[in-house]
């Protein structure tokens, strides 16, 4: 693989960074699932427990955690369902590093 084919699929049509790509890369965001998968773990629930919970698969559930799939914000409340916590307890754990949100 080229190194233009491994970025291709990362920008749009006007050859920008995609807001979907650019945002599973942003701080905020790393942070968001690191603390999911952290809570997960402290609760010593199983990826496959999550996905049956969620009503997925497993992999769908890894590739969440890997960020290779932005969570939106129905599928970040099943998740947190599916470990136990409520939703606002991840938030509020962490603090937002708002900058460079505007395209």
């Amino acid at each position: 693989m080229t190194i233009r084919s491994s970025v291709l699929p990362l920008l749009d049509f006007e050859g920008e960074v995609s807001v979907a790509n650019r945002d599973r890369y942003h701080p905020s965001y790393v942070q968001l699932v690191e603390a999911l998968i952290a809570e997960r773990k402290s609760r010593d629930v199983t990826q496959v427990e999550v996905a049956q919970r969620m009503g997925t698969t497993q992999s769908f559930v890894s590739k969440y955690e890997r960020r290779e799939v932005l969570m939106d914000v129905l599928d970040y409340v099943r998740y947190c369902l599916a470990i136990g916590v409520e939703p606002v307890e991840i938030l509020a754990k962490f603090s937002w590093d708002l900058t460079n949100l505007s395209r």
